[in-house]
């Protein structure tokens, strides 16, 4: 039995529906054509020269991304450009390039909930619910036993194995804290809410850390693609079970990014 890039697609919308994605969001099929039949499958956050060279190489013609390529629409493709290179080697290569981002965000297993579960912790709920209460941004965790902030971010660093910033003071006792994979620093006083002075994201900015230090309540910042690529696992599982119902045998791989940033700590001399 044959696959074809609409299969997927149909599929990922049983997971994550795209009525789901927020307004200004670009999901589905980006590149390529529903009717093409499907080699192998590459799942990563990102779409870069890395993921498209590991693509052909592998013969996996359908790349299904985090972050969508095309996010806003293009009034040009210019191969002499990054983004416009990367489209051409991608429509070159015959590949086929599926973004499914903020579905993913919203729904009980998504992205917030497979942070959570890589920690061996569970959610309890969103931290910001939809109209329909069965999806929302971020997951709520309530602990069993209370946690020093700095231990919770050791925790996190092994977990990530990558740098972690602090926002707040390294000693203080919490009991819960908030999850949302991405730039979820908006939730804080959603968090406030209900009690909660601790939430682990991404792109937290300098004036918005300030603020939050002066309200008492703790950041831990962590790489942005980081934080979204546990639901990778979680959907070649489920790739992988939905093939397994058709008697398709083809590779389902992840691929993992690297991050943008590089730690450098200078030790004067004198110290």
């Amino acid at each position: 039995m044959s696959l074809y890039v609409k299969d997927i697609c149909k599929f990922l919308e049983t997971i994550a529906p795209l009525h789901l994605a927020e307004p200004q969001d670009n999901n589905g099929l980006q590149i390529g054509s529903f009717l093409n039949p499907v080699s192998g499958i590459l799942l990563t956050v990102d779409v870069s020269k890395n993921v498209v060279s590991y693509a052909l190489e592998k013969n996996l013609n359908l790349i299904i991304s985090h972050h969508p390529l095309i996010y806003k629409p293009l009034s040009n493709i210019i191969q002499d450009e990054y983004k416009g290179k990367l489209i051409y080697s991608i429509i070159k290569g015959g590949l086929n390039l599926i973004s499914w981002h903020t579905p993913l965000d919203k729904i009980s297993e998504g992205v917030s909930e497979a942070f959570i579960k890589a920690l061996n912790l569970e959610g309890s709920d969103f931290i910001l619910k939809e109209k329909n209460e069965n999806f929302g941004l971020g997951r709520v965790v309530y602990l069993k036993k209370s946690i020093k902030l700095k231990d919770l971010a050791k925790k996190i660093n092994a977990l990530t194995n990558n740098w972690v910033m602090v926002v707040g003071d390294l000693e203080t006792e919490i009991d819960s804290f908030g999850f949302c994979g991405g730039s979820g620093a908006f939730l804080k006083d959603e968090l406030k809410k209900l009690g909660i002075n601790t939430l682990i994201t991404s792109d937290v900015k300098y004036h918005y850390a300030k603020e939050a230090c002066e309200e008492g309540f703790n950041f831990i910042i962590i790489d942005h693609g980081i934080s979204e690529s546990f639901i990778l696992p979680f959907l070649k599982l489920k790739i992988q079970e939905f093939l397994k119902t058709r008697n398709i045998e083809i590779p389902v791989e992840t691929f993992k990014n690297e991050s943008p940033y590089k730690v450098f700590i200078h030790k004067r001399e004198d110290q």
